[in-house]
């Protein structure tokens, strides 16, 4: 598949869904009673997909009911004597290629990059799966998945404070403002605001430096808000609590960016794997590898008023 159609093709899909009210990142397993399991990976490197794959995987996933999340290529299915079934077709997913090129009238060398595409099976398409290569469900420990939230909140490094009627994270004072637990319709819900609010604290200059200054409306704003849902999912998925969605008041916007740059969605995805990523080293890497360089610093005291001027609500 070409970029151009690649690009095309994975952005439509999600219009599509958004334009029916259904948020792709949302619950992305189908028939499971569990969280277990919910990032896509590998069958035989057990690595996990990311970026714009894990939301592309996540919609096949939900389209085609498939009850796990290993995927794996032709060849690598061949690798470790499975088969695919007769008839099963192979889902398109990217991978970026970094090339160096020499500008001919400077001679100065450039990075640059090429998306291209290779075609992954699901294990559920797949015949005659070696025990030590399936990837299934099984029974999640929520309280364990509990406890590690706790933990990601507490090392974090962002300050947050309860209080109020409103989520927002404050990039000035680089401190995140949530109402009392309580009055969350769920855990779930509480996490996912919580995993919302620290990818926009992903942002801060300090950090990744992303552009945090859009105002709601604008499409720096839904930017942004669309790199905060992507990256609250992806953190749910990774600690092993359900991914939620918090208003359906940014659909619209999002689909007023992606009908107008088909590479919005690649670029989202990306960056809430960054942030992803980022914030959990924050939170984890040190704790693990007791590495005194990783620090986990707060920028600046927190205030004792919240004004909403300077925030970046949920």
């Amino acid at each position: 598949m070409k970029t151009a159609e690649l690009y095309a093709s994975v952005t439509q899909r999600i219009i599509n869904e958004l334009e029916k009210g259904t948020v792709p990142w949302v619950r992305p397993w189908s028939g499971q009673s569990d969280a277990t399991l919910l990032i896509p990976a590998n069958l035989v490197t057990a690595r996990p997909y990311s970026g714009i794959n894990t939301l592309i995987l996540w919609c096949e996933v939900q389209n085609k009911g498939y009850p796990t999340h290993g995927w794996c290529t032709f060849q690598q299915a061949n690798e470790m004597k499975a088969r695919v079934r007769k008839g099963e077709k192979a889902t398109p997913v990217v991978f970026v290629k970094r090339v160096e090129k020499e500008d001919e009238q400077t001679g100065e060398k450039k990075q640059s990059t090429i998306l291209k595409s290779y075609y992954v099976f699901n294990q559920a398409q797949l015949e005659n799966v070696p025990p030590q290569y399936e990837r299934l469900p099984g029974p999640s420990d929520i309280e364990q998945s509990r406890d590690e939230a706790l933990q990601y909140q507490k090392d974090c490094g962002v300050t947050v404070v309860h209080g109020g009627n409103k989520a927002a994270y404050y990039p000035q004072r680089d401190q995140i403002v949530l109402p009392a637990f309580g009055s969350f319709e769920d855990e779930d819900a509480y996490w996912g605001t919580f995993f919302h609010e620290v990818i926009h604290a992903s942002g801060h200059k300090e950090r990744l430096n992303r552009n945090l200054s859009g105002r709601f409306g604008s499409e720096a704003y839904a930017a942004e808000e669309l790199v905060a849902e992507l990256g609250s999912a992806f953190t749910s998925a990774r600690i092993g609590i359900p991914p939620s969605f918090r208003s359906s008041a940014y659909i619209e916007n999002w689909l007023k960016v992606l009908k107008g740059d088909n590479q919005a969605i690649f670029r989202a995805a990306s960056h809430a794997s960054q942030a992803t990523d980022f914030m959990w080293e924050q939170a984890f890497y040190a704790e693990q590898e007791e590495t005194p360089e990783v620090e986990k610093s707060h920028h600046g005291a927190p205030q004792p008023s919240i004004a909403m001027d300077d925030a970046i609500p949920f």
